[in-house]
């Protein structure tokens, strides 16, 4: 019996051996290469600094500008792509702003109805007692990622990159109940501009086919008449579209 307990302490003792054995060297192959990677060899540096880069990596828009532009521009010769790109980034980066400040009077280059969602955001953030809070917007990228034409309407959107914090607090405790204060978001936006070329065809529409693409900011039902003062679904009041006019009509996170 001796004789097996001394064969099973052996064994055991190898086992430990090996396991040791083991852990050393993948210990010294990753501080090999986390020094290769990162230029430390410690561990928990390394892996940090592997959080930071992820963050850091900007998610990419699904580009269709070198297809759509050309067609863009026969159809619309003095259209500005530059120049409604800025438009585009300076109404979306102004939204943010204005959502995080309850202050609709910082929306920049925007129609009335992208006014009205950004309004409505608002009053929804208020009614739930919530602080919403975006903060170090950057936009890293802004392609165009369709252009449509039909029933006397055109449309492009244009799609952006870009990170920030984004919390969503609530004002009783100023507990966050969403999104994290310290790792900043990589997100895709679209946003939207529309060219009324005939108001007549879009009226024509039936009911229920979501051609006009303007929904309420409200309730987010489709608007099938585009002279329509109040949304048919929930009464909110309605702002009109221009016509002949390229408008910043509608964003979304993608």
């Amino acid at each position: 019996m001796k004789i097996l307990g001394y064969i099973f302490l052996g064994v055991i003792g190898i086992i430990l051996l090996a396991a040791i054995i083991i852990f050393f060297y993948l210990r010294r192959g990753l501080k090999r290469i986390a020094k290769e990677m990162y230029g430390t060899d410690n561990i928990v540096d390394a892996l940090n600094q592997s959080q930071r880069t992820a963050e850091d990596e900007h998610r990419s828009v699904n580009s269709m500008t070198k297809t759509y532009l050309p067609q863009i521009m026969r159809d619309f010769p003095e259209f500005s792509y530059e120049q409604f790109k800025i438009k585009a980034e300076h109404a979306l980066l102004s939204a943010l702003a204005a959502i995080s400040n309850d202050n609709t009077g910082l929306m920049q280059d925007a129609s009335e109805e992208f006014k009205t969602k950004v309004r409505s955001l608002i009053e929804m953030n208020q009614a739930n007692e919530y602080d919403e809070d975006y903060s170090d917007c950057v936009i890293h990228q802004t392609e165009i990622n369709s252009y449509t034409k039909r029933a006397g309407i055109c449309r492009i959107i244009l799609q952006s990159s870009l990170e920030y914090y984004h919390t969503v607090k609530r004002k009783s405790d100023g507990k966050i109940i969403k999104g994290k204060a310290d790792v900043k978001a990589q997100e895709r936006y679209n946003v939207e501009l529309i060219y009324i070329q005939d108001k007549t065809k879009m009226e024509k529409i039936g009911h229920g086919n979501d051609t006009i693409g303007s929904h309420c900011p409200n309730c987010g039902a489709p608007v099938t008449s585009l002279g329509a003062k109040h949304c048919e679904y929930c009464g909110s009041a309605l702002t009109q579209i221009n016509v002949l006019v390229w408008s910043i009509n509608n964003f979304t996170k993608v």
